[in-house]
C-alpha cells in the first residue's frame, strides 16, 4: 500500500500516460490489427470469412449489432482497454478535487480515437466470426435466436482472451502491482500476446487442443503481431 506521496506519484504517472495517449493516432492504427484475432481453422477460416463479407447486408447488420452491443459500449465508456486509462476514468468520476477531475475527464476524451479503433477492429473481425459461428450452432440444432446468443458468448470470450484488457482474470499480478504500472505502462498488449504464445506452446507440448491452431498462435502472437506492434 502506498503512502500519500506515493499515491500522488502514481496519479501523475497515470495522467502522464493519458497525455501521451491523447489523440494518439499511432495507437489507434495499431488497434486495427487485432481484427484478425477471430480467424481460425474451422468455421471462421479465411474462406468462410470471405463468404460472410460477401453477404454485405447481413455483414453490416451484424457489425452494427456488435459495435453497439453493451459489451463494446462498456469498453468505450469505461475505457476497458487499458489499466491506466481505466484508473483515469475512475479518478474523474470519484475525485473530490474538481480541478483534477476536470483534467482527468479531458484526458479520458483523448482516448477516443484508440477506443473507436478498438471497437471497430473487434466488430469488424468479430462479425464474420459471429455469422459463421451462428451458422455452426444452427446446424447443430439450435434455433436462430439461441444460436446467435451462444455465438455472441463465444465472440466475447475470444475478444477477452485476445484483446487488451483490464479485466482482473486477464492481467498478471505484475501488471496490477505498483512496479508493473511503473515499468509496464505501455506493455499490456505485448504481455498479453506473450501469455497467449506461452499457453499455445504448453498446449502443443501437452497435446491439448488442435496442433495447427496452437502453432498458428505461436507464430502469429509470438512473431507477426508482436513485430507489427513494436
Amino acid at each position: 500500500k502506498l503512502d500519500h506521496q506515493g499515491n500522488i506519484a502514481l496519479d501523475w504517472l497515470n495522467d502522464s500516460v493519458g497525455t501521451i495517449m491523447f489523440f494518439n493516432t499511432r495507437s489507434a492504427v495499431l488497434q486495427t490489427i487485432s481484427a484478425i484475432n477471430y480467424t481460425n481453422w474451422t468455421d471462421n477460416n479465411p474462406l468462410k470469412q470471405a463468404e460472410a463479407f460477401a453477404n454485405q447486408k447481413q455483414f453490416w447488420n451484424d457489425f452494427s449489432f456488435l459495435f453497439n452491443s453493451d459489451y463494446l459500449q462498456q469498453r468505450r465508456s469505461g475505457l476497458r482497454t487499458d489499466i491506466n486509462a481505466d484508473e483515469i476514468a475512475n479518478a474523474a468520476e470519484g475525485s473530490t478535487n474538481k480541478v483534477r477531475a476536470a483534467i482527468s475527464a479531458i484526458l479520458k476524451k483523448g482516448f477516443l480515437p484508440t477506443q473507436m479503433a478498438d471497437s471497430f477492429a473487434i466488430a469488424f473481425g468479430g462479425t464474420p466470426f459471429l455469422m459463421n459461428r451462428t451458422a455452426t450452432y444452427v446446424k447443430q440444432g439450435l434455433s436462430a435466436e439461441a444460436a446467435k446468443k451462444r455465438a455472441f458468448e463465444d465472440f466475447r470470450e475470444v475478444s477477452e482472451e485476445s484483446q487488451q484488457s483490464s479485466r482482473q482474470d486477464r492481467v498478471s499480478n505484475i501488471q496490477t502491482g505498483v512496479a508493473g504500472r511503473l515499468i509496464f505502462a505501455f506493455a499490456n498488449t505485448p504481455m498479453q500476446m506473450s501469455r497467449m504464445t506461452k499457453k499455445a506452446m504448453l498446449d502443443l507440448a501437452n497435446g491439448r487442443g488442435d496442433t495447427k491452431t496452437n502453432i498458428s498462435k505461436m507464430l502469429y502472437y509470438g512473431a507477426v503481431q508482436s513485430y507489427i506492434f513494436y
